[in-house]
């Protein structure tokens, strides 16, 4: 253990002898994160302005004043377009204010409006709905004024019935203004065992950005094995190493251990940062979490091994591994949401790790996945890295004393 450690701590000193590791370890994610995360804003499945529809209406006011303008404004706050017109048109919708509107909401009595509906239509239901709303909303707020200068005419408050007419006038966009935003809201506090699922099928443009950039450049580190093996392998210190006492599984898995530790704290890393950084929650349950991308960094660095025994020069290696970690990342979802992409792409793409990786990063987002419910994906990204690893094994005798 002693010797496995010592050569993961040689790993990590090699990896950032140079300050420009950093700057492609760390800052180079974040800045791209940010970029991504910008670009992305408003493409993303079910994001963006959501436009307000309005459903123009027409309207004839045989009345007019405070009151009428009330009206006219809880129409337009219930999503309708009250239109002004002398005459309604035929077969259209329209909404009469009789001449005695104001004056009947004044002595306190009912005032009554007639709807003019469209055969057939189903804009007719949410405009009878919309006008329902808005009629509710002034004729209540009419009572409440009216009861309230009742009470100010008893107590001798108000002394003319023009007074009391002019105060209700004004006092009722006050009351529906105030209404608005009522001083009251419930909070609604479920139990712990409950999860409310949240109506949205996608992550939204940050939480694309943070997720998918942590997938693409981690995989780039992961990956990464590949070249610093076939560097030693070609300089013969591969060789050596496999030959001496501590045995072929401890060297292999010296390099193996280190890179996967490099993964994971770069990934660790660009966590913080989403959530510190970007507002990304990453989900209700930590643990899930640190499976998820813990089952990540096992899949890829086992690839990562894996690609060492195919390519020969370290040059190659590094378009590799670049090419590879690009490619993977963007046929996988890290650049753009599998949501929007035709069903049979979204099967194909079940071959690669990547795309297990940012199906659980969906689920941990946007559907606050537990450890349980994400299993499924890291089931997945564990049977990749038995057969990387398994391959890459059985291969590394035969690609080492071949050099």
């Amino acid at each position: 253990m002693r010797k496995l450690l010592a050569m993961v701590r040689i790993e990590f000193l090699n990896e950032f002898s140079s300050r420009m590791s950093w700057v492609f370890f760390l800052l180079m994610p974040i800045l791209f994160t940010a970029a991504v995360g910008t670009s992305l804003r408003g493409m993303q499945p079910g994001e963006g302005a959501v436009e307000e529809l309005l459903i123009p209406i027409y309207v004839r006011l045989d009345d007019r004043g405070p009151l009428v303008e009330a009206l006219l404004g809880a129409l337009v706050e219930a999503n309708l377009q009250p239109q002004e017109v002398e005459v309604l048109p035929e077969a259209a919708l329209g909404l009469e204010v009789p001449a005695d509107f104001s004056a009947r909401l004044v002595a306190g009595e009912v005032a009554s409006l007639t709807l003019h509906t469209v055969a057939n239509s189903s804009t007719s239901v949410a405009v009878e709905q919309a006008v329902m709303a808005a009629s509710g909303r002034v004729g209540g707020a009419a009572q409440v004024v009216h009861a309230g200068l009742d009470r100010a005419r008893a107590t001798g408050l108000l002394e003319t019935t023009d007074e009391a007419h002019a105060a209700l006038a004004s006092l009722v966009g006050e009351v529906l203004a105030t209404t608005a935003n009522p001083p009251v809201v419930p909070e609604v506090r479920w139990p712990e065992e409950v999860l409310i699922a949240e109506s949205r099928d996608a992550m939204s443009s940050i939480e694309q950005a943070s997720a998918g950039q942590l997938v693409t450049w981690v995989q780039i580190t992961l990956l990464g094995a590949a070249e610093v093996l076939v560097s030693e392998r070609q300089g013969g210190t591969l060789r050596r190493m496999l030959v001496m006492p501590v045995g072929r599984a401890t060297v292999l898995g010296g390099k193996w251990l280190a890179r996967l530790f490099l993964g994971l704290v770069q990934m660790t890393l660009l966590i913080v940062v989403g959530q510190v950084f970007f507002g990304v929650t990453w989900g209700r349950d930590p643990l899930a979490l640190a499976v998820v991308s813990f089952a990540f960094a096992l899949a890829t660095s086992s690839l990562g091994m894996l690609l060492a025994t195919f390519v020969k020069t370290p040059g190659q290696a590094n378009s590799l591994v670049v090419g590879l970690a690009l490619t993977l990342a963007a046929l996988g979802g890290a650049w753009f949401s599998l949501e929007v992409a035709p069903p049979l792409y979204r099967q194909v793409v079940q071959i690669l790790p990547s795309t297990w990786a940012m199906r659980a990063y969906t689920d941990l987002l946007v559907r606050q996945a537990s450890v349980m419910q994400i299993m499924p994906h890291v089931a997945v990204l564990l049977g990749f890295t038995t057969l990387f690893g398994a391959i890459a094994m059985t291969r590394f005798g035969r690609a080492a004393g071949s050099d």
